[in-house]
């Protein structure tokens, strides 16, 4: 109640100029004096009628999104409201044109939180043959400069509405980046260098180690800069690249100790179980269940025979589910008509503390007004379908 008065006053005041009047002087005149008991009478009249109710249930309108997403966690009840979240990989990568385009992101799609996917391209460190992985040294800090005034310029902006969670690429992903191989779409590079850790993995290790450091760095001081919580991707489990051994043994120490720092320093982290075109098994997943991690967000579609569904792995995580959706589904390839058929399909069967989403990120060149129908559709889906 406090509050809606609060916004009423301090609408008034703009809309009339009382504030300048009120900063001038050291003494309140009667002109502002009857501006703050109308602004107090007006909050009143709305508030009192419902405040009596307010106190029984309050519906996701009362809420707002960092709240909305927080109620997820609850998993005592289920979430009527179902957060949604989408998101692309960014042309811009600097400064307000970085920013702007992650506003108009979530503004233009409404999904509930904003995700800070910034591409970073570390300085090459070339590695071409086993024994140049002990040449990888830790990053200048300063090379985190931009993505954190992107961080916290967000924070700015958006804070009061949303979380900001900033993406944490794998210490896997960052070492191939920073030995040669920068872009994601660069398959063969890719294969390169795994086929070169494939060769002796512990040689690895000292590259693996400096890389992490820097991105224990990076998510502090994103955190500092305002951050609420991390998307924390992990790299290598499925069949083709390492999967086993391998990551358990040599990838994984180093890929936990993100989820580890972030559980630490934020209270909103998701674990990205990410895939590189690989395919993953049920046992694959056991892997990852001593992460830390408020919400896991698995590669449903990319089974090796026996798959798991939403609700087997919200089991067997013991925590909220995030995604649901193909990255080139309906929502890409189809009519909107299409895309909900396949939400419909999807949330018949979707555990109770659900958070929307697809496998990963959504091809860059999707339509935000359609995903904007798809997002409003699926976030009243569990009060206009109850049976």
């Amino acid at each position: 109640m406090v509050v809606v008065m609060m916004r009423a006053i301090t609408l008034t005041l703009q809309r009339d100029g009382s504030s300048d009047a009120f900063f001038a002087s050291k003494n309140l005149n009667l002109r502002f004096m009857k501006t703050i008991f109308k602004s107090i009478s007006l909050a009143l009249l709305f508030v009192l009628p419902s405040f009596s109710i307010s106190a029984e249930a309050q519906s996701y309108t009362d809420y707002n999104k960092r709240e909305l997403l927080l109620h997820v966690l609850d998993q005592s009840r289920p979430n009527d409201y179902i957060p949604v979240f989408f998101n692309i990989h960014f042309k811009d990568h600097e400064g307000w044109k970085a920013v702007q385009s992650h506003i108009e992101w979530f503004r233009q799609t409404h999904v509930d939180f904003v995700n800070v996917k910034y591409e970073y391209f570390p300085v090459i460190q070339p590695v071409k043959d086993v024994k140049d992985w002990k040449t990888i040294k830790p990053f200048d800090n300063s090379v985190w400069d931009e993505q954190l005034l992107v961080v916290r310029e967000l924070k700015r902006e958006l804070g009061d509405e949303a979380l900001i969670i900033p993406t944490v690429f794998s210490p896997l992903r960052v070492l191939i980046q920073t030995a040669g191989s920068q872009l994601s779409s660069d398959k063969e590079g890719r294969r390169k260098f795994v086929e070169l850790i494939r060769k002796d993995p512990k040689a690895i290790r000292p590259a693996l180690e400096a890389v992490t450091q820097s991105l224990i760095y990076y998510i502090r001081e994103a955190r500092k800069a305002g951050a609420d919580g991390f998307y924390i991707s992990s790299q290598g489990d499925d069949l083709e690249e390492f999967g086993g051994g391998v990551f358990a043994d040599i990838i994984k120490p180093y890929d936990i100790q993100l989820s580890q720092v972030a559980a630490e320093v934020a209270p909103f982290n998701i674990l990205h179980i990410c895939e590189t075109g690989g395919t993953f098994t049920p046992e694959t997943f056991n892997d990852y269940l001593d992460y830390p991690g408020s919400v896991v967000n698995p590669p449903l579609h990319n089974w090796k025979d026996k798959s798991l569904s939403l609700k087997d792995i919200n089991k067997l995580f013991n925590r909220p589910v995030l995604g649901g959706l193909k990255q080139r589904g309906a929502l890409y390839t189809g009519t909107i008509e299409e895309a909900k058929a396949e939400v419909d399909a999807i949330l018949q069967d979707a555990p109770a503390n659900f958070i929307f989403g697809a496998d990963d990120s959504l091809p860059n060149d999707s339509d935000p007004e359609k995903i904007r129908q798809l997002v409003d559709y699926i976030h009243t889906w569990r009060q206009t379908h109850k049976r």
